[in-house]
Order: C-alpha cells, then sequence, then structure tokens
C-alpha cells in the first residue's frame, strides 16, 4: 500500500484540523467507526448526503457534482484531509476534479482493489456494489490495471441502500435479494469479494451466509489505514485531546440518528447539524 492520497497536496495540512468525510447517507458510518477505532483522537466532519439517497440509480454526472459540492463544503469547514467514504462518488470523480483539491483526498476503489488483489487464490473476484458503480466499471478497470488476468465478476445490487438507510438488516426481503445478487458470482466461482459500496457491511451477517468461505474486503478497513499511516509518515496526527465530532447531513431523520446509535455506538444528535447541501429544491 502506497500510503499516498489521490492528489498532490497543494500546501501542508495542519495536524490540529479535523479530517473531512462524505458519503450518501450512513453507509459512510463504516468508514467512520473504522476511523474511530484505528485512530481515536482524530476530530472527523462527516457530511451524508441523506436528502439524495440512493446514489446508485442517479446519473454519474449528477453523482459527480453533488460529491464536488460535499468536498468544497468540507473545505469550507477546514479540514486537513478528504477522505471519500463512497464508493460511486470515488468513482465518478476525475483526475482533475481531485488536483483542484488543495487537501490530500483518500478514495476507496484503489484499495479495495488492492486488497482483493492480495486476498485471492484463484484470481477470480467478486464486487457487490450499487448499480452506477458497476456501470462505471471502476473497480474492474482498477484491478485489471494492476493485473490483467484477474477475472472481475460484478453484481449490481439496488436494494441494498434502501434496506440500510431504513433499519433493515434481516428478514425474508433481505435474504431474498442478497440470495439474488450473490448468485452470479457464486456461478463464477470467486473467492474473494469487495464490498463496492460503504453501506453494504451493514447487511454483513445475511451477506456472510450466503458466501461460505469466500474473503469478503471492506474498503473502509483499508482507507483507513492508508490514511493513518499518510498521516503518521508525514506528522499530520492531531496529538492532543479528543474532541468531538461534527456530523452534518442533508435530511437528518430518524433512520439516520438510528444508524447512528447502532453502528458508531452514539447518540449523535447533539453533534449533528443539518445543511441544505445538494438539494434541488
Amino acid at each position: 500500500m502506497s500510503a499516498a492520497p489521490l492528489n498532490q497536496p497543494l500546501s501542508r495540512p495542519d495536524p490540529t484540523l479535523p479530517v473531512g468525510m462524505f458519503d450518501s447517507g450512513v453507509g459512510g458510518f463504516t468508514v467512520l467507526r473504522e476511523l474511530k477505532k484505528v485512530l481515536p483522537n482524530e476530530r472527523v466532519v462527516y457530511f451524508g448526503d441523506t436528502a439524495n439517497i440512493p446514489y446508485g440509480d442517479k446519473p454519474p454526472q449528477l453523482i459527480r457534482s453533488w460529491a464536488k459540492n460535499m468536498i468544497a463544503f468540507l473545505l469550507q469547514k477546514g479540514v486537513k484531509a478528504v477522505t471519500i467514504a463512497c464508493n460511486i462518488s470515488s468513482s465518478v470523480l476525475t483526475p482533475e476534479d481531485l488536483a483542484e483539491v488543495p487537501v490530500p483526498v483518500f478514495g476507496l476503489v484503489y484499495n479495495g482493489a488492492a486488497a482483493a488483489l492480495q486476498a485471492t487464490k484463484n484470481s477470480r473476484i467478486g464486487v457487490i456494489a450499487t448499480v452506477a458503480t458497476v456501470e462505471t466499471n471502476s473497480y474492474g478497470k482498477t484491478i485489471r490495471s494492476f493485473n490483467p488476468h484477474v477475472e472481475v465478476t460484478q453484481s449490481a445490487c439496488p436494494k441494498f441502500v434502501p434496506f440500510t438507510e431504513h433499519g433493515v438488516f434481516e428478514g425474508d426481503k433481505v435474504e431474498e435479494a442478497v440470495r439474488e445478487y450473490v448468485a452470479p458470482l457464486k456461478a463464477k466461482g470467486v473467492d474473494t469479494v469487495i464490498y463496492g459500496c460503504t453501506h453494504y457491511p451493514l447487511l454483513e451477517k445475511a451477506i456472510k451466509s450466503h458466501l461460505d468461505g469466500v474473503q469478503m474486503i471492506d474498503p473502509a478497513v483499508e482507507i483507513v489505514e492508508e490514511l493513518a499511516a499518510y498521516l503518521h509518515t508525514n506528522d499530520f496526527l492531531y496529538s492532543g485531546k479528543p474532541q468531538d465530532d461534527t456530523i452534518y447531513a442533508s435530511d437528518l431523520n430518524e433512520y439516520f440518528f438510528a444508524n447512528a446509535e447502532r453502528f458508531l455506538n452514539l447518540d449523535i444528535r447533539p453533534l449533528a447539524q443539518e445543511v441544505k447541501l445538494n438539494r434541488s429544491e
């Protein structure tokens, strides 16, 4: 792992500033949860674009404009790095977009692909992702750029994000959807599967039950390891006392609060603010 951002930062970040993070909704909580395990002292400014979920059925150029808006918002809040905790946003942002960001930017696709290549034994990798991420073929392109001989099978899972955003993690409908979506991967004999959306690890129990013996790759783990290594190597780690994070969302709702409490073990109401970013009305 390179421990390098996706862009060339224009200046040296102030280590006392927070880390910025954004996602289409609550899926980024899986990245935030991992970050707090690895970097407990770091303060995070998080934005969830809950007014526009799910992203998976939206046009790539619209998602790209939303992602650029969220990066600009985080920069206004004075962050020292940006973590794109959203696979489709990582997939649609261009190198030119990232070059405009003055602080280091970290994305999910590169890290997830690299980890899957290290894990696979039979060179057959599966990807479960949103429709939009599958259509960009970002994981397939990245994996094959490392090793053109690897077989990549992708499966779009449009029901998963609505399930997780509404707090549905088990039951007959979840099992039926998981069975349908993993069938193409099992048919191809994959031995490694990438969670191509940060929401999907929230359904880990159901997904793993249908993929027994398959190595699951969570890019959230990989991106946090890379961020931590970069901050440590460059002396950008915050060394003071832990401070409260700040949570923003384009639509604060009970599902958002409930999922935060479930997966972060935290009542975020005192930390949360609604910002009408990316709203069309």
